[in-house]
């Protein structure tokens, strides 16, 4: 004897979305609202420092130089003051993740076009 399939009902996404926000702002009003966990703390620090970073005058040739050679640790970012990027580069670095990423920055940097003292903004 054959089971029958369970009929799927089709759910709309925007009826869902209503429903989660609904749930949300009854925890809200109850007090039953759950703290964020550990790592949406983090990536809500990193949007938000991301966000309010002022963009860095910065001399090309060098900047072409540490992403080249050193690029893998994140040498260029430190250079450049985004120390949290520069930091995650050096956790990654035995990866190859941050070597790809680097070429990928050299690839962004090279057609930018410099002042009259070398310098661009990043």
């Amino acid at each position: 004897m054959r089971k029958k399939k369970p009929v799927r009902e089709y759910i709309d996404p925007q009826k869902f979305i209503e429903l989660e926000e609904e749930l949300a702002a009854l925890k809200k009003e109850y007090g039953m609202e759950e703290k964020p966990k550990w790592w949406i703390k983090v990536g809500d620090m990193i949007a938000n420092h991301m966000g309010n970073r002022q963009p860095l005058l910065v001399l090309r040739k060098k900047y072409l130089k540490l992403g080249f050679f050193l690029g893998w640790m994140g040498a260029h970012r430190f250079y450049t003051k985004q120390y949290v990027l520069g930091i995650l580069y050096l956790i990654f670095c035995w990866t190859g993740i941050p070597f790809a990423m680097a070429l990928i920055d050299l690839m962004i940097a090279l057609p930018m076009k410099t002042d009259e003292n070398g310098m661009f903004l990043i």
